[in-house]
């Protein structure tokens, strides 16, 4: 893809065009229980089956978006039934279904690896930033094919002779599958992310290099980065562990043209976020004028925000239900909460008062650095449920009266969390009303069909789209679900493992 092709997303429900991915790769099948905390997991994976369960996703992903390419994969998975991996859905082999709307990292990595300046350049940023020898960076050099180079910067591991040696050349990126962390689109914009974890820095240089010298190559203006301020170094170990500037993606939704949400979690600092503000505010071109800061406990189980809510149609959405404030008020075993301030040196109230803080452009046409942003939220506006009601209410003109909140495992203990913690809550929308789900939250299904959806399973829906039994158009009001007995082990939903770059405008 080139700069040429349109980016642009402004809603998280308008029916999706084009986004990038990432399929399962070998270097989640060499997670360790030694590693579990350090690669941001909490098991070891059965990798065959998580590829057999992805690659439903990428099926109904094309179907929706490249319907050639969908025919192309069923076909040449019917001539190779008895493989776990067929051969097409990998960048490295040839018969890979090279989609211009279902876009994979390696893919688009390889690409810029045939070019011999670029190729030289990113296989001394990788060196450098893991700190390899020049023997490493030589063998890298010497990696003919571009998209066995662009699978060993990603897998950590060189082939010799057409075959996996299992030799390591540096640690290999397991988390690469969650794309949205790694940037977002805003607007005709792309906010790259500054992880919070070094097993995902090398994501973050590996997506800077595909913005800038692909998705956004003569453009650069339009990327958005989140960087340590020039002084960072200068503090003491503590000072910088205090003021670490984190985004992730997970904690940044496109909710309308003019207003983002930006979470304060586990993963997105509070300098993090001053960072995105300002730079978000000092670009005219990117059209936003408010951004509400949701803060999250800092836990496992909620990483980001959209683990805890994400939209599923203008008048719908998803939620945790003890982020509720209506739930709090009747749950008291519940102790989530939203404080106002951000900073850790805030104890306001014991942190139990549901707010939510909000930033707004100024009208005036000069920016102003450092300015304080903070304006009143609405007396209505008491914590995270009513905040997505006045999003639809305000943001998408639905009456009052027909705003909707699914609660994750129907609010009942301990389903919810159990459910939660499986990504009940971490939809992607691919149009208002038809999202992407989990098989496994089975009281989370059930509350869908009650509130009027249909339940689609994705292997059947896939069978029944390529048969041309049914049409995309077709589907309305529906929660297709994917299999998860292993994707789920990898802690992050179908919102996780999608990076839109392209959404139709509502």
């Amino acid at each position: 893809m080139t700069q040429n092709e349109q980016i642009h997303v402004e809603t998280e429900i308008g029916r999706l065009k084009r986004l990038i991915i990432h399929s399962p790769d070998g270097g989640i099948g060499k997670v360790v229980p030694a590693k579990f905390k350090e690669w941001l997991y909490d098991d070891t994976v059965h990798l065959s089956q998580m590829r057999r369960e992805y690659n439903q996703y990428v099926k109904l992903l094309l179907h929706f978006t490249d319907p050639e390419k969908a025919a192309y994969v069923m076909d040449f998975e019917k001539s190779q039934k008895d493989k776990i991996q067929p051969d097409c859905y990998k960048p490295d082999n040839p018969a890979y279904f090279n989609s211009k709307n279902v876009l994979d990292t390696q893919f688009l990595l390889s690409e810029l690896l045939q070019e011999d300046s670029l190729r030289q350049r990113l296989i001394s940023a990788v060196c450098g930033w893991e700190g390899s020898s020049s023997r490493t960076e030589k063998k890298l050099m010497a990696v003919d094919r571009s998209e066995d180079l662009a699978k060993a910067l990603i897998t950590g591991i060189i082939k010799e002779g057409g075959e996996d040696t299992g030799e390591f050349i540096f640690a290999p990126l397991p988390n690469f599958i969650f794309t949205r962390d790694i940037a977002i689109a805003v607007n005709d914009h792309l906010l790259l992310s500054n992880a919070a974890s070094p097993a995902r820095e090398r994501e973050s240089l590996l997506m800077k290099f595909i913005a800038q010298y692909a998705l956004f190559k003569n453009q650069t203006e339009k990327l958005i980065e989140i960087s340590e301020p020039s002084n960072f170094f200068l503090l003491s170990q503590e000072e910088q562990a205090l003021q670490k500037t984190s985004l992730e993606g997970g904690d940044v939704m496109m909710i309308s043209p003019n207003h983002l949400l930006i979470g304060c979690s586990e993963r997105t600092t509070p300098a993090g976020i001053n960072e995105a503000i300002h730079n978000i505010f000092a670009d005219a071109g990117t059209g936003i004028e408010k951004i509400s800061v949701i803060k999250i406990p800092q836990h496992r189980a909620m990483m980001h925000i959209d683990t805890v809510f994400t939209q599923v149609r203008k008048d719908t959405w998803v939620l945790f239900g003890p982020f509720s404030e209506k739930i709090m008020k009747l749950d008291k075993r519940s102790q989530y909460s939203y404080i106002k301030r951000l900073h850790p040196d805030h104890h306001e109230d014991s942190g139990f008062k549901i707010e939510i803080l909000r930033f707004q452009k100024p009208l005036s046409e000069t920016y102003a650095p450092y300015k304080n942003y903070e304006v009143s939220i609405k007396p209505h506006i008491t914590g995270l449920e009513s905040l997505l009601r006045d999003i639809s209410i305000h943001d998408f003109a639905v009456d009052p009266d027909k705003v909707q909140i699914i609660y994750s495992g129907n609010n009942t203990f301990p389903y919810d969390e159990r459910e939660q913690w499986t990504d009940s809550c971490n939809l992607l929308a691919l149009k208002d009303g038809v999202v992407v789900g989990y098989d496994r939250n089975e009281l989370t299904i059930n509350t869908f069909k009650k509130k009027g959806f249909q339940i689609k399973n994705a292997a059947t829906l896939n069978e029944e789209l390529g048969a041309g039994k049914l049409s995309v158009d077709d589907i309305e009001n529906t929660l297709i679900l994917l299999p998860s007995a292993e994707l789920s082990r990898a802690r992050g939903g179908s919102h996780c493992m999608s990076q839109p770059v392209l959404r139709e405008i509502l």
